[in-house]
């Protein structure tokens, strides 16, 4: 019974103690220290959260940018052209990758410049973060000048192709001309060579003569003569490289038309009928292209 009294008065004794201790100025400046330091340290812990939550959301869009770089690289190394829209896509996704790395750089930067951000831990991430986004920018340059380089090549190439199209177009002008030219040079010398060639044969009796004026009426004391003024509408013509023989239809007929001896003759068939054979066209053809031939 004395005990458990004794150690009710040593609590009652113990809790005023602590009372007292809690009162004084000294405790009271103590715990607001503390309550500083707290205070501090979560602030602290708070800025590293949103530190570190800056660089995973760095290394998240690094990712991200990884992804599209590795498409860009694909297209940029296929051979072939490239269509206009997917050039467009790509200069689009290069703007977009360059100006979301220049704002990770500035945060970067706003990192690296804050001394509270000092743990090793930290700054290695930093430091790989930022190594990584330096061969990025690396590579956005190179990628952007090499489609630059495939725009000033398309612009060369396009105005070449121009200008091949042009000048097809004045060679297809000139052929045509040409052609042109070419038939009017062979109708030409088809022409010449028609006229060079041709020869001109009138066949009737004396009146049928007369009356086509290949032949004068003549007189008592004028023998009746050729003349070549008539028109050669009275005449048939021939080609005299493929026509030797002339039918006359007649038994008795006569060359009016100045020929020499030998180069031709007139042969009969089994009827009787005469037929003018020219032996040697060159020579029969060589004094006149016309041949007047009277039949009785």
């Amino acid at each position: 019974m004395k005990h458990t009294s004794l150690f009710c008065i040593i609590g009652f004794l113990l809790l005023v103690s602590t009372g007292c201790v809690e009162q004084t100025g000294k405790y009271k400046r103590l715990q607001a220290q503390l309550d500083s330091i707290q205070v501090a340290t979560t602030a602290k812990d708070a800025e590293l959260d949103e530190a570190f939550a800056t660089l995973n959301e760095i290394e998240q869009g690094l990712k991200s940018i990884r992804e599209t770089e590795n498409l860009l690289k694909l297209q940029s190394v296929q051979g072939g052209e490239i269509s206009a829209s997917v050039r467009e896509q790509m200069k689009s996704d290069i703007q977009y990758i360059a100006a979301t790395m220049a704002a990770y750089k500035a945060q970067i930067t706003k990192l690296e410049q804050d001394k509270k951000y000092q743990s090793a831990q930290f700054q290695k991430r930093l430091q790989s973060i930022t190594a990584e986004l330096e061969s990025k920018t690396r590579l956005i340059e190179d990628l952007s000048r090499q489609l630059d380089e495939k725009d000033r090549l398309l612009v060369i190439k396009t105005e070449q192709i121009i200008s091949m199209d042009q000048s097809i177009a004045m060679l297809k002008n000139d052929l045509i001309q040409l052609e042109q030219s070419n038939v009017q040079q062979l109708n030409k010398i088809s022409e010449l060579d028609r006229q060079m060639y041709s020869g001109y044969y009138i066949i009737g009796n004396k009146s049928e003569l007369i009356a086509a004026q290949v032949l004068s009426k003549g007189g008592l004391f004028r023998a009746a003569k050729v003349s070549y003024q008539a028109e050669k509408s009275a005449f048939r013509q021939i080609d005299i490289r493929r026509i030797f023989d002339i039918p006359l239809e007649a038994k008795k007929a006569k060359v009016l038309s100045i020929h020499p001896t030998g180069t031709y003759s007139l042969d009969s068939d089994d009827n009787g009928l005469l037929t003018l054979h020219i032996v040697n066209p060159n020579s029969f053809w060589e004094q006149t292209k016309y041949a007047v031939i009277k039949i009785d």
